[in-house]
């Protein structure tokens, strides 16, 4: 049998040499082939025992001839089908139908020597079992093939461990990613894709990708795709994506074709990397650089104005031809024109002082009413300039807040002169007083030109300024709201402000908290 290879003894004869037999050389060559066949091949007999292993075997398990653990593996105490290894990897099933004559594949299972009391390594194997039948059909030997798969097996868990590894970095990140065919379709389904758009695949597979992207973004991209698919191009862009909740946000793109060793587009790999607040902080600096640049014009404007009159009177008063009466309403005119300097000039150191956070309040307890009566002495000039009728509704006599009245003042002089400023001559502009038990709001309404819906959130911006119109010459800096709410939030309170739209006047309305009586 194959499991022993028994040599016979050959016959001597006195006058001629011994012959081999022909079956002794058949022994001997399947004997040889056996030893070194590369493959590792156990023989086990019909009860499971080993009977004969070749050197390809003692070279996969590290088991050297002479060994003790050698011994047990041929000894009666082992036993390939009660082996507790081979039993909780279920292979034992297999086993059994190769001992009830029939050749069998076995699958993968992971040996460890150790538990025998080898050292060698753990090795991952499959194996072919095949019966060994006389010539009635009894089985009277399994022979058992062991392929080493270990290397195999650790290159595909490497493989499955860095899959697992980018999914994960995939899904911990806000990027989606994706892949497309050679030809630029949508096959492969990418659950970051489906999570951030709530696309369905069927939805989004060929070139369903594009009904999730805004309606003005669909034709360029689409354009611009096809031509980098064509030309193997990378593909890099921008557009808005819509979001599950039906919101649209910027994206970045960027896909990559992967080549093949042939030189062909093996597929295309890409991700889209959320950058919406990016956007808007982008617009928002480059809107604030607008509104800088038409402030700094503005500024030259406002203060090149009051020097032509200066200039004038004070060629006037060189020529020294002037009648007293003209020499004071010469007068008149450069002292107004400097007040008005000077209170751009204010306005200005004002506005470096809020930037900066030094604007200082000389906090005392002061009375409402105080404060209505002097912004209304102050603001009065520059209304009855304007031909505006002034009302003064509520009562403030009980109301007493913690604060710097002067700056208090420049509040509601800055919201009434701005409601002059922005209605047209012989308007109508309210100040009213409303008393709560722990708040004082002092509404400033006009009826104006009024405030579009889309300049309203931003009116206590820095530089922010409605459109000049040709009854609104001296329309200021922009820069008196910004004021009106950093004063009005330093004292605790809040400032708000509506308007239906344009044409249809506005209201300013400023809550202080009050002192308790």
């Amino acid at each position: 049998m194959i499991a022993g290879f028994d040599q016979p003894t050959p016959s001597m004869s006195s006058e001629f040499p011994a012959q081999p037999s022909p079956h002794a050389s058949l022994e001997n060559r399947f004997g040889a082939l056996f030893e070194q066949a590369p493959v590792s091949i156990q023989i086990l007999a019909a009860d499971g025992r080993t009977l004969r292993v070749n050197h390809a075997w003692e070279e996969l398990w590290q088991i050297r001839a002479g060994s003790a653990l050698m011994a047990h593996v041929f000894s009666a105490d082992y036993n390939v089908l009660t082996d507790p290894q081979l039993v909780a990897g279920g292979i034992t099933p297999y086993l059994r139908r190769a001992f009830a004559g029939e050749s069998v594949a076995i699958p993968a299972v992971r040996y460890d020597v150790a538990a025998l009391g080898g050292t060698g390594p753990a090795r991952w194997v499959t194996a072919r079992a095949h019966p060994l039948q006389d010539s009635a059909g009894n089985i009277v030997e399994v022979m058992l093939m062991h392929e080493d798969i270990t290397e195999r097996v650790a290159a595909e868990t490497a493989l499955r461990v860095r899959e697992e590894r980018f999914r994960s970095l995939v899904m911990a990140t806000s990027q989606i990613v994706w892949t497309n065919t050679p030809d630029g379709r949508v096959l492969e389904d990418s659950p970051s894709w489906r999570a951030f758009t709530g696309q369905t695949y069927e939805e989004w597979k060929e070139s369903g990708w594009l009904d999730a992207l805004h309606p003005d973004d669909r034709a360029p991209t689409a354009a611009l795709w096809q031509a980098c698919v064509a030309q193997r191009a990378v593909f890099e862009t921008r557009y808005r994506l819509r979001r599950a909740d039906g919101t649209y946000r910027w994206t970045a793109v960027k896909g990559l074709p992967i080549v093949d060793a042939g030189g062909g587009v093996r597929e295309w790999i890409g991700a889209n990397t959320d950058i919406h607040d990016t956007v808007l902080a982008q617009a928002e600096l480059q809107e604030q650089d607008r509104r800088k640049d038409e402030f700094l014009a503005m500024l030259a404007h406002e203060l090149r104005n009051p020097l032509a009159p200066i200039s004038a009177a004070a060629d006037m008063l060189r020529s020294g031809a002037a009648d007293p009466a003209a020499v004071r309403r010469t007068s008149e005119v450069i002292g107004r024109q400097v007040r008005h300097m000077t209170s751009l000039v204010d306005d200005l150191l004002d506005v470096a002082r809020v930037t900066r956070g030094l604007i200082q309040l000389d906090n005392e307890r002061v009375a409402m009413a105080d404060v209505v009566a002097g912004a209304v002495e102050q603001a009065r000039p520059t209304i009855e300039a304007r031909a505006h009728a002034l009302a003064v509704t509520g009562d403030a006599a009980g109301a007493w807040v913690l604060g710097d009245r002067h700056r208090l003042v420049q509040v509601l002089v800055n919201l009434l002169n701005n409601a002059a400023k922005y209605t047209s001559r012989g308007g109508a502009i309210t100040l009213a007083l409303t008393q709560a038990a722990r708040t004082v709001s002092i509404d400033v309404r006009d009826n104006g030109i009024g405030i579009d819906a889309e300049l309203l959130p931003h009116v206590f911006d820095l530089f922010t300024q409605a459109e000049r119109s040709p009854d609104r010459a001296q329309g200021g800096l922009g820069i008196g709201l910004a004021l009106v709410r950093h004063i009005v939030t330093m004292h605790g309170g809040t400032v708000a402000v509506q308007s239906a739209g344009l044409g249809c006047g506005c209201v300013f309305t400023v809550t202080l908290p009050v002192l308790d009586a």
